[in-house]
């Protein structure tokens, strides 16, 4: 097949923007948690416990679930970055199929 190095080459390169894509999606997600510990952090600190609304104290606790699931989805998404990163692309030695 004279159009296997061109194709695996392609498929390679391909592979290789998704990753950098895909890690670029993760840092995104960690800032927006990073973002998300601080805004909660100035609202606790300034916000004394005996004067906030009930539904404040709701929305600061969820808006730590959500922190914690954005970190989670980064550390997944880092996992699979380096599970796709750590095969070698078709074509080449101990990749797939040449």
């Amino acid at each position: 097949m004279p159009q296997q190095p061109s194709n695996d080459a392609g498929a390679a390169q391909t592979l290789e923007q998704a990753i950098e894509k895909a890690k670029e999606v993760a840092a995104d997600i960690r800032q927006a948690a990073d973002d998300l510990a601080v805004a909660n952090t100035v609202f606790e600190t300034h916000l004394p416990e005996q004067d906030r609304h009930p539904a404040v104290d709701q929305a600061l606790d969820h808006t730590g679930a959500v922190e914690k699931t954005l970190n989670k989805s980064a550390d997944t998404l880092d996992e699979v970055n380096d599970a796709l990163g750590s095969a070698a692309p078709p074509g080449r030695p101990g990749g797939g199929a040449a």
